[in-house]
């Protein structure tokens, strides 16, 4: 779903953005470090050698879903591979039940089998961006738009990707503003919203933006993906001049606000879109390698104390 974004293009899209939507509040290299995640290393998915993105790792450890390239010229869509090994994944192709006339990205899967990606192909008239279907570890079927009260009001913000709970019953959704037919290379704002499951229906938190205030301060925020006890989140934040940069969130309980992100700094270059193991033992991430995003595993750092999370 999201363009690259290079520096040239972050230095021009910069210009023309507000500067409170894309100004990192805390200057280039400001912000708090963290080594939660080290030693990240290329994944090697047997039988592809395209364009690999958005990585999302089941949360049995068995499959590793992605996108191709979601280049505006590209038919970008999702894929899946099964795991053979730490660094190694054999290629199963794209998933059946998910992809169709325009962009399926930005995969997500909870406990029970609930998978969640991104679609524009009835955005146009209805301004609904999220799917939802059953995986079986084969195919997903029954996708269409999620059920709720999470939906734009307005053509150019759209429900860019989302990131689901464990428990199937928190999606946090990254809510993007777009010039309406002007083709800028980014958004203009983004930020991250919690949407609770009631009744078999989403609707946002009432108190999503005290518990995200201090993950929205700054850049364009995207990519969320949550820990199983919901205590950590991890985001993609991109600004001027930094960059973009994955970053964790930390608090005490489930419900809390979350206190002030922190770089993952292992996790050096340009980086996008991480999503945690189920045992919070690896991270997977896309990274620009020679001009390609290629997927990356990086491990949890076991000697970091908790109070340092």
């Amino acid at each position: 779903m999201r363009a690259p974004l290079s520096k040239t293009l972050l230095a021009a899209v910069a210009l023309l953005l507000p500067a409170a939507a894309w100004a990192n509040p805390f200057g280039f290299g400001g912000e708090p470090k963290s080594d939660l995640y080290i030693d990240p290393q290329p994944v090697a998915i047997e039988g592809y050698d395209g364009v690999a993105m958005e990585p999302f790792i089941s949360p049995d450890g068995r499959f590793l879903f992605f996108n191709n390239s979601n280049d505006r010229r590209v038919h970008t869509t999702i894929r899946f591979a099964r795991r053979t090994g730490l660094l190694t994944f054999q290629y199963l192709g794209e998933l059946p039940g998910v992809n169709g006339e325009g962009l399926s990205a930005v995969p997500s899967l909870d406990g029970q089998g609930r998978f969640y990606f991104t679609t524009l192909r009835e955005y146009p008239r209805t301004l609904k961006s999220v799917y939802a279907g059953v995986f079986d570890g084969k195919q997903v079927t029954g996708a269409g738009p999620v059920e709720g009260e999470i939906w734009p009001r307005h053509l150019g913000a759209v429900n860019l990707d989302v990131g689901i709970s464990l428990d199937g019953d928190i999606l946090y959704i990254s809510r993007a503003w777009f010039i309406p037919f002007v083709p800028l290379p980014a958004p203009i704002a983004s930020r991250l919203m919690v949407a609770r499951r009631r009744d078999g229906r989403f609707e946002i938190d009432a108190r999503s933006d005290e518990m995200l205030g201090s993950v929205n301060r700054g850049g364009l925020v995207y990519a969320p993906a949550i820990s199983p006890d919901g205590r950590e989140l991890y985001f993609t934040r991109a600004s001027f001049p930094a960059g973009m940069r994955i970053m964790v969130a930390t608090r005490a309980a489930e419900g809390a606000p979350f206190g002030e992100p922190r770089v993952l700094s292992a996790l050096s270059g340009k980086v996008e879109a991480p999503s945690v193991s189920n045992d919070l033992k690896e991270l997977f991430f896309h990274k620009d390698v020679a001009g390609s995003w290629k997927i990356f595993r990086a491990r949890r750092n076991e000697a970091v104390r908790q109070a340092d999370r």
